[in-house]
């Protein structure tokens, strides 16, 4: 994955490199800024009667950064760009679902329904390279982008209700809630965030659990992070130039790779006959709709 990664950089710097240096003498530089409405896409979780049990809502983020092009002729060109992009969604599971409760020296597995609720922010360094056409004052543009992630959180909630365990499946455990706050490329296998806690009472035992989870609490060992730094994909869109140098443009960003890691991404609704957690072996992928304004010098 890493040789992989390292190749595509050196590809990306080399393609880029060669378009400066071949179009020094007509390039021109440029600067845009605007709104990200973005959201993961990839398949959901079912129940045993094949309702989805996952859901992806836009969220708004922004995008800024600066652009080189070049003419070929006077309605069509090349350009590239380096643009700063937070990207994400708003995730929702609801349904069946299971926990392991922590104790000193063990660990009681129950069954329930829970609730998760997170809105993931993630940062990219985006480099698109397109090719564009002008047609009057439109501007029709159609590429590829590479993106490297570098800062990836998540706030929100999870609600756990009617819990029962193997080991006393007739009482129901408190309703109980945590709230999540994750930093996906920093936080470590078993971590919980601040000192809060909440007394929740599992097979006989009062628990002391942290009230405010992080990414990989549930995890006893570090199998990576849960989002690859490495993204890519198409885009394609529209510019309308107000002047010779002022325009607005809309453009949609289609991911075509899996940015979830499989190791780390498990399945909330079930676990394997030994309550193992079952990975999931599916693509999530980035879908971005661009709404800009910008200067062309």
């Amino acid at each position: 994955m890493h040789t992989k990664m390292n190749t595509l950089k050196h590809i990306t710097t080399f393609l880029f490199l060669l378009f400066i240096t071949t179009a020094q003498a007509q390039i021109k530089y440029g600067f845009k800024t605007g709104l990200n409405f973005s959201k993961l896409s990839g398949p959901s979780e079912l129940d045993i009667a094949g309702t989805e049990l996952e859901s992806w809502k836009n969220i708004v983020g922004f995008h800024i950064g600066i652009s080189f092009a070049t003419h070929f002729t006077d309605n069509f060109g090349m350009r590239a760009e380096f643009l700063y992009s937070k990207k994400g969604g708003e995730y929702k599971f609801e349904g069946p679902s299971y926990r392991n409760f922590y104790y000193p020296g063990g660990v009681s597995y129950a069954t329930g329904n829970a609730k998760y609720l997170i809105n993931i922010s993630n940062s990219y360094i985006d480099i698109p390279v397109i090719a564009f056409a002008k047609a009057g004052d439109f501007e029709f543009s159609a590429g590829g982008y590479v993106g490297f992630l570098v800062a990836s959180d998540g706030e929100g909630s999870l609600l756990f209700t009617d819990g029962r365990t193997v080991n006393d499946p007739n009482v129901v455990i408190d309703n109980t809630e945590f709230f999540l706050n994750y930093n996906f490329r920093k936080d470590d296998p078993g971590e919980s965030v601040g000192d809060e806690t909440q007394i929740v009472r599992v097979d006989n035992r009062n628990l002391e659990l942290p009230k405010t989870l992080g990414a990989y609490y549930d995890f006893s060992e570090d199998k990576g992070k849960y989002f690859k730094s490495l993204d890519y994909g198409l885009i394609g869109g529209v510019s309308y130039f107000m002047t010779s140098s002022l325009y607005a443009s809309v453009r949609l960003q289609y991911g075509l790779a899996d940015i979830t890691n499989n190791n780390v991404d498990v399945q909330k609704a079930s676990t394997n006959a030994d309550k193992s957690p079952i990975f999931r072996d599916d693509k999530d992928k980035n879908f971005v709709i661009q709404a800009s304004v910008g200067f062309s010098f």
